[in-house]
């Protein structure tokens, strides 16, 4: 049987358009692509080989260049026989490097078994510090550990996950799809982050910024999304499917921060935080009522706020707990003499200032389709 080759590949800080056009490139060396938002796609390149007349490592190069030379973009790609060893290479990549796994070698082996287990897919803060507690830390640590032992530790079926895939076994085939209909916000933090108020005032921003969004363009989403991204580039990410369609920041802060709250982290450290409305619907027809006089009184607020910050720049009118320390950045947000306040109900953010444009929008990789 002849070895599938997969490449994993991940776009340095790309915008949600530049995410979308790159697809146009890749779908040229192949039709089997998948994306893996908000920055990843994964190729199956098997027969693209002998078309391209080129070895694993050249069809890399030849992407990376197409990508750079159109979209300005950088990417690490990474290259195995399954999507688990290839994803693994790529993360060992910065961008503009490519890694390569060779099938079956000793070099591959060694590799797999090297990595830390928090780099395996599954393998979350919690479940880390849970198996570092038994003395597993790392892939070979885990491939090594009796199945039943491992079951008592994570569960039957985490367990029998987690040793196929710290033995390189992984059956998953790559599934041809592309960018979803979404629209996306990512914060990074300048240094990691421990703080979990820092953390909410940020899913603040982020909930302002992609309610105000929703609503121009007419839109309203069934699934909230949120990704943390840790020091060490592993990440967690939670989604919620909504019972009532929304396009309204009160509702979308309460997720994400239920969101935040199920991740149950401690001391990690966090470095991007990325927030995300799928599932989008038009708007119109899709309000709930809502028997809480003070909700009501939200929505109300929210097209004065829509026009004033269309009219006058973002930010004109923002959240009053986004003031001060810039949730991102940490820094003060200056002053204006212009500045006073609007109170709407006493929900989180639900001040408002008025003056000093441009606040709040601290960060980097505002995505939108």
């Amino acid at each position: 049987m002849t070895n599938r080759s997969i490449l994993h590949i991940r776009l340095h800080r790309p915008t949600f358009p530049l995410y979308s056009e790159a697809f146009a490139v890749l779908g040229h060396i192949t039709p089997t692509v998948q994306a893996l938002p908000p920055d990843a796609a994964l190729l199956d390149v098997t027969s693209a080989l002998g078309y391209f007349r080129r070895t694993p490592e050249g069809l890399a190069d030849l992407i990376a260049t197409r990508l750079l030379a159109r979209f300005g973009l950088h990417a690490a790609i990474g290259g195995a026989d399954t999507p688990l060893l290839a994803q693994l290479a790529a993360d060992t990549c910065t961008p503009g490097r490519i890694h390569i796994l060779e099938p079956g070698t000793l070099d591959t082996r060694s590799f797999l078994r090297s990595r830390p287990v928090q780099a395996l897919p599954g393998v979350g803060p919690k479940l880390g510090r849970t198996l570092a507690r038994y003395g597993i830390t790392t892939t070979g640590d885990l491939a090594d550990l009796p199945l039943p032992t491992l079951q008592r530790i994570a569960g039957a079926a985490t367990a029998r996950l987690l040793h196929d895939r710290a033995n390189g076994r992984d059956p998953r085939t790559v599934t041809p799809c592309g960018p979803p209909a979404s629209i996306a916000a990512t914060r990074r933090f300048p240094t990691d982050v421990l703080d979990p108020h820092r953390v909410r005032r940020t899913l603040l921003d982020l909930a302002t910024d992609l309610g105000a969004r929703l609503r121009t363009q007419q839109q309203a989403c069934r699934a909230v999304e949120l990704q943390l991204t840790y020091a060490d580039r592993t990440t967690s990410t939670r989604t919620r499917t909504l019972r009532e369609a929304t396009g309204h920041t009160p509702r979308l802060t309460d997720v994400l921060y239920d969101l935040f709250a199920t991740l149950g982290l401690q001391r990690a450290r966090i470095r991007t935080v990325t927030a995300r409305v799928t599932h989008l619907i038009p708007a119109a027809g899709h309000t709930q009522l809502a028997l809480d006089p003070r909700t009501e009184d939200r929505r109300t607020l929210e097209p004065v706020i829509d026009q004033a910050n269309h009219r006058w720049g973002a930010g004109t009118l923002r959240p009053a707990a986004l003031t001060g320390p810039n949730p991102v950045h940490g820094r003060d947000t200056p002053p204006t003499e212009t500045s006073h306040t609007l109170t709407s109900g006493p929900w989180p953010g639900s001040s408002y200032v008025v003056g000093g444009g441009g606040g709040g929008r601290g960060g980097a990789g505002h995505y939108d389709q």
